[in-house]
């Protein structure tokens, strides 16, 4: 008995972990800061992420921190409001904490030394972290340079990060991959005050992913197909420029699909301040550099295809098949390149979405969706190739004429080509229907993640 009560005290002594109190907003502006995930929820236990800190008697800063996540639960204190250049202290479902820093070059070293670091209690319940630690505001000799200095005066901006996946081998935290949130300004932790999250950059990426959607599922889809495979249903009527109306149509959501694609892509570059963040070289980490690598190329096609529209030659120059050509393969590959870049945004394979709360099941989605518009084109491709063998030349049809000799309106060849008419519009109908079906299911999916 006596040996087990000194092994308590001296774990005690040494920092090791015990359950702590239940974390609560209990003072918050007055004896202690605080932040929240959302702003306004009232009950630590039910927000997102939930900070607190405080001086103790040497001056310390003691940190109380809880998520919604069943393996970790991360602060991040940054110079520059990026992960890039962050010293992070995460409270591991291993019961203990862990430190983490993420270099100026975007190289992750998971395992620094723990220092400075004393009095830890960590607790999961019901899938939830909760976790309490003092931290030394700097450390005697100052030879860790990302140990950044927390008194009075320093300024950092609060990043919160948390992940339900698993850990590395060692125990250490792995990349998080939506589950990220930081603060709206720069805090001074010797400072009792109150500090709200930061929203701009998660409406920032959902506004990207939503108007992608918009761009290529919906817009640029219609516009392919229109091109491909609805020409005959509208050559004979001309619009505004005497323009037939599947190429006014063409133009105008092709067009569309480049202004929503461009403005995409400039949200999503201030977003993230620059390139994709590199660190991480899991599943998930090379699926977000994949995404953002494709997504570049798809916008340099979305470019360089009007610019080619432009200038393209006339009919019946020499150079017009060339460009019909170029015209097509550009246009289709920064199609197909789209779909998969969505589909990485997404969450595809084992990799996660790159919107925090986006569901599971939107990446499925989209697959149905992928798979039903490519069998409309292999359907469409088989019954034009159909029609093109069946075509016969219009013969003499005085057999089908009236009694006075003149023509009949219902020659069979016109009966035909009345039912085709009708086949084709509720074909294009159901078609329009189909992509604004899939456009709405995936926009509000990623706006309400």
């Amino acid at each position: 008995m006596m040996a087990a009560a000194l092994m308590i005290v001296a774990m005690t002594m040494l920092g090791m972990q015990v359950q702590g109190q239940e974390i609560t907003r209990d003072g918050c502006d007055i004896t202690k800061g605080c932040f929240s995930e959302p702003d306004s929820c009232s009950d630590p236990a039910t927000c997102n992420f939930f900070l607190s800190w405080r001086l103790n008697a040497d001056d310390d800063n003691v940190f109380e921190m809880t998520g919604d996540a069943s393996t970790y639960v991360a602060v991040g204190f940054s110079k520059s409001g990026q992960m890039r250049d962050s010293d992070v202290y995460a409270c591991t479902d291993n019961n203990e904490v862990v430190r983490s820093r993420n270099t100026v070059s975007n190289v992750n070293d998971p395992s620094p030394e723990l220092k400075g670091v004393s009095d830890v209690s960590v607790s999961v319940t019901n899938g939830r972290i909760q976790c309490q630690f003092t931290r030394q505001p700097q450390l005697d000799g100052g030879n860790d340079t990302y140990y950044y200095d927390l008194s009075a005066g320093s300024m950092y901006t609060i990043i919160m990060a948390k992940s339900s996946g698993a850990l590395q081998d060692d125990g250490n935290i792995d990349y998080h991959y939506g589950g990220q949130v930081q603060g709206s300004r720069p805090t001074d932790f010797s400072k009792v005050e109150s500090v709200g999250a930061d929203q701009l950059k998660t409406k920032l990426q959902k506004a990207h992913g939503s108007l992608m959607i918009i761009a290529w599922v919906g817009l640029a889809s219609l516009g392919i197909t229109m091109a491909r495979y609805f020409k005959p249903f509208s050559s004979g009527t001309k619009i505004c420029d005497q323009k037939p109306v599947w190429f006014a149509v063409h133009r105008f959501v092709m067009v569309s699909a480049f202004v929503f694609t461009a403005i995409a892509f400039i949200i999503i570059f201030v977003a993230v301040g620059g390139f994709v963040d590199t660190s991480g070289q899991d599943v998930s980490g090379r699926s977000r550099v994949t995404h953002a690598i494709f997504g570049i190329i798809v916008t340099i096609l979305a470019i360089v295809n009007p610019i080619m529209a432009i200038f393209r030659p006339h009919p019946g120059e020499p150079k017009r098949p060339l460009f019909n050509w170029a015209h097509r393969i550009v246009g289709m590959s920064a199609h197909v390149l789209s779909m998969i870049t969505i589909c990485l945004g997404l969450g595809a394979g084992e990799s996660r979405p790159l919107i925090g709360g986006l569901a599971s099941f939107v990446f499925y989605v989209m697959i149905v969706f992928i798979i039903l518009h490519f069998a409309f084109w292999v359907v469409m491709e088989i019954t034009n190739c159909a029609k093109s063998e069946g075509d016969i030349p219009m013969q003499d049809t005085t057999n089908y004429s009236s009694g006075n000799g003149s023509s009949s309106d219902h020659t069979p060849s016109n009966m035909d080509s009345d039912k085709t008419s009708r086949l084709t519009t509720m074909l294009f109908l159901g078609y329009v229907a189909f992509i604004i079906l899939f456009v709405f299911i995936l926009f509000i999916s990623v706006a309400v993640a």
